[in-house]
């Protein structure tokens, strides 16, 4: 067994009581968090093998990605509303897409949250075997939910079959850092007959569901006039609602689709940025929160939010409720923090694993150099929490560590030569754009 003791930091454990602990410690051993306290108190009863000094340092847990889609276009999809984005876009990309183009995405799009603080993602896009594998290589942790649609016209996209295949060759493999759950696109993307059947499925193999929730007024009102009842009653009619499903945005909810999420335990990933960029609107976080549903943070892809940032992500959900409501006090920093740890721990179904620096979790860690003006001054405790969410910035993160094995180290990404990825990435992104103007389809 190795020990590793980070030493000397401010550590936000984001525990239930939200302890900080001033010249703070936490001892890794191996995968596992084996103590956290006072610095004078670990070093006096532990000869650790390794010490990563964390002095002028704040130590946090390993932020989580509730809803990402890796991919390209970053900064090609600008300035539109979801829908018409979505179908000049989007939609195009994506029949053009092939296999090694998804691998060059997962390549760079881990290697970016990683170097973020973000150590574990729910990610949803295609070909995703092949993100399975980049998980392995880089050490990180992912839920991986394809992108199932069934509808005509979206035959490009992955089937349930897909999803089935994928599920039963890598659901639990990397250590347990690989999970595989059920995707389902969108509404207008998939029959109800998919919804059903994942349903069926997601409790045969005992695992979660992710779809979207819906994120334009417009849209949400026009499947209101299809079906009769709001989306997420059509979500409950047919099945999919429960602990183990996250459904994406959900900006436009009634007061009875919040009671319907509550009562079947369904998760919320909030994605403020992009709501924002899209001009969808502002989902009701406080409500929900109110009604204890388990609310997380996610960016997004990199198409409508262009960072893959989940600190970003916390100081706009604070920003975005406090305008809207037009109350300084909504979404306190505590609040945004959890979101991005904890409540995206809960979501996946991982809190007893990851999301706060506690005994006996998976040493899944972040440490972040406050040694810099904009996060300075630095009254620990004090003022710690608002300056992560109000002032920090990915290019604080110096150290993360996953299941106790370092993936950045003094700001570098350990697994892969940077520079390699992003010329692949490049590279296979000009090409693929290429393809898809001449509609030179996959």
């Amino acid at each position: 067994m190795t020990d590793t003791l980070v030493a000397g930091g401010t550590v936000v454990t984001v525990d239930d009581e939200n302890a900080i602990h001033e010249d703070g410690a936490v001892l890794v051993a191996d995968d596992e968090i084996q103590d956290v306290g006072p610095t004078s108190d670990l070093e006096s009863r532990y000869d650790a093998d390794e010490t990563i000094d964390a002095s002028g340092k704040v130590v946090i847990p390993g932020l989580i990605n509730l809803h990402v889609h890796s991919g390209f276009i970053r900064g090609l999809a600008e300035d539109l509303p979801v829908w018409e984005w979505l179908a000049e876009h989007v939609d195009p990309t994506h029949r053009a897409l092939r296999r090694a183009d998804a691998r060059a995405a997962y390549e760079l799009c881990y290697a970016e949250m990683a170097k973020a603080g973000i150590t574990c993602a729910l990610d949803m896009y295609r070909y995703m075997d092949e993100a399975a594998e980049v998980v392995d290589e880089y050490g990180l942790r992912a839920v991986l939910s394809p992108y199932v649609a069934d509808r005509e016209g979206y035959e490009f996209f992955p089937s349930v079959e897909d999803n089935v295949e994928l599920l039963e060759r890598y659901h639990d493999t990397a250590d347990g850092r690989v999970k595989v759950w059920f995707g389902l696109e969108h509404i207008e993307y998939c029959t109800e007959e998919a919804y059903r059947r994942v349903a069926d499925l997601a409790a045969e193999y005992d695992v979660g569901i992710h779809t979207h929730g819906e994120e334009s007024a417009k849209k949400a009102q026009e499947l209101t006039d299809r079906y009769g009842m709001r989306p997420i009653e059509v979500f409950d009619e047919w099945g999919i609602l429960g602990p183990k499903t996250v459904v994406a945005h959900c900006v436009w909810l009634t007061n009875r689709e919040v009671e319907v999420l509550s009562e079947t335990g369904t998760s919320v990933a909030h994605c403020p940025t992009s709501n924002e960029k899209l001009a969808s609107g502002v989902a009701p976080v406080p409500k929900l929160l109110n009604h204890a549903v388990s609310v997380g943070l996610g960016t997004d892809g990199i198409k409508e939010n262009n960072r893959l940032d989940v600190i970003q992500e916390m100081k706009n959900a604070a920003l975005l409720q406090k305008v809207h409501r037009l109350d300084a006090r909504a979404i306190p920093g505590e609040q945004a923090l959890r979101m991005a740890t904890m409540g995206g721990a809960e979501a996946l179904g991982l809190a007893d694993e990851v999301g706060s620096i506690e005994v006996g979790k998976q040493a899944d860690l972040v440490v972040l150099n406050f040694q810099q003006p904009h996060l300075r001054p630095n009254f620990g405790a004090e003022n710690v929490v608002p300056n992560l969410v109000h002032a920090a910035m990915p290019s604080d993160v110096e150290t993360v560590l996953v299941a106790g094995d370092r993936v950045v180290d003094d700001g570098e990404f350990l697994p892969r030569d940077q520079d390699a990825i992003i010329e692949n990435y490049e590279e296979t992104a000009r090409a693929l754009v290429e393809r898809r103007d001449n509609e030179e389809w996959a």
